[in-house]
């Protein structure tokens, strides 16, 4: 199979392959161009600001229809971490009151709960299934005092999809809120924010884009009322209204959650990463994408290993997870003939994206031992 957009798109890309996407993505020409260009209008004074405004706006618009929302609910910040704490804080819990969350989650979507024991929350764990929970697990630990559902729409650690959308079809017959983190599925599988309340994503993965920037997008079926408990200049009406050292109005839209001016550079580059993803269609990534997933999962079986992964499409996305108590020594072992693989926490990660194909694949698996040498 051919890559869907040539390596040489990338910076450095021709010299590896790179199958890191679950971490990091290689850097792409237009989005270092985009940057390039961020530093040049810096010089244009009230100028810069003026396209620092445009850049912003127009990369809302490519999220927001990647997301199949609106840019009004589309809102940036730093990073996925501070969004799940700042959510944390936001939501209203009362002693007695529980979070849902599960074992396959990754850190930031956990500690911040963690944090709410001290005001008598309650956090529900989930116990996965040979590495997969489904909505009915989800569900069957969701009561009246529920307050909030977190999840990943795909899993860091063992690279299993769950169908939120069937999740979130009984959740919000309830008043438990269901955030999910997109951040190892937006921009590689079709994502619909109209499918949950609030999706957050980093931007430097699957995006393409650089370290930077947080997206957090607000879905206004049940969050219209949602207010942040975090507040900055970028979230109100009139930051120099005659009373603004007695009171303050939001921002009616997801602007409310924004405390100050986001991280330009990253905007550059996500607004040209963007473009370049939607000029492309998550749906052909995907079937890009799980197809080679498909023959990698039954290389690594040939080979002797144990993946963590579902077989089928519609169960995972790019991350493909093999068991390995080793994978740290085999990623760096891979690593020095220019493999770029995650390895640690008892297992091997392999991310496949639009880039990779079956040249990476076959490099892969000839440099990999078997499984009886890992």
């Amino acid at each position: 199979m051919r890559s869907l957009i040539g390596k040489q798109a990338f910076i450095g890309l021709n010299d590896c392959a790179w199958f890191y996407s679950g971490a990091e993505t290689p850097v792409l020409k237009e989005s270092a161009d985009a940057v390039q260009r961020y530093l040049e209008f810096r010089a244009l004074g009230p100028g810069g600001r003026e396209h620092n405004a445009l850049i912003e706006a127009d990369c809302k618009k490519n999220v927001a229809a990647l997301l199949g929302g609106s840019p009004e609910n589309i809102a940036f910040l730093s990073n996925s971490s501070e969004m799940i704490s700042m959510i944390a804080g936001a939501v209203d819990f009362r002693p007695g009151d529980n979070v849902v969350i599960h074992t396959l989650e990754f850190p930031a979507g956990v500690l911040p709960w963690l944090l709410l024991k001290d005001r008598g929350v309650s956090v529900r764990i989930v116990r996965h299934n040979r590495w997969e929970v489904t909505p009915e697990d989800v569900l069957a630990e969701v009561d009246g005092r529920t307050r909030l559902v977190m999840t990943s729409h795909v899993s860091y650690f063992s690279g299993a999809r769950l169908d939120y959308r069937s999740l979130y079809d009984r959740l919000k017959q309830t008043g438990t809120l269901l955030l999910l983190d997109a951040t190892q599925s937006l921009g590689v599988v079709p994502v619909d924010m109209n499918e949950a309340d609030i999706v957050v994503c980093s931007s430097y993965k699957w995006l393409l884009a650089t370290h930077g920037a947080g997206i957090l997008a607000v879905n206004p079926r049940r969050m219209a009322d949602f207010m942040p408990r975090s507040l900055g200049w970028r979230g109100v009406q009139d930051m120099f209204g005659q009373n603004r050292f007695e009171s303050f109005d939001f921002l009616p839209d997801a602007r409310r959650f924004e405390t100050g001016y986001p991280s330009y550079p990253t905007l550059y580059a996500l607004e040209a990463s963007t473009k370049v993803i939607l000029g492309i269609g998550t749906d052909r990534i995907a079937e890009h994408v799980l197809e080679l997933g498909g023959k990698l999962i039954e290389g690594l079986r040939h080979l002797g290993y144990e993946t963590m992964t579902p077989d089928e499409p519609e169960r995972r996305a790019g991350n493909i997870c093999i068991v390995s108590e080793r994978g740290d020594e085999l990623a760096n072992e891979l690593r020095k003939q220019s493999i770029y693989v995650w390895g640690g926490d008892g297992r091997l990660r392999v991310s496949i994206h639009l880039f990779n194909d079956s040249e990476d694949l076959e490099r892969l698996l000839t440099a990999l031992p078997p499984s009886s040498g890992v």
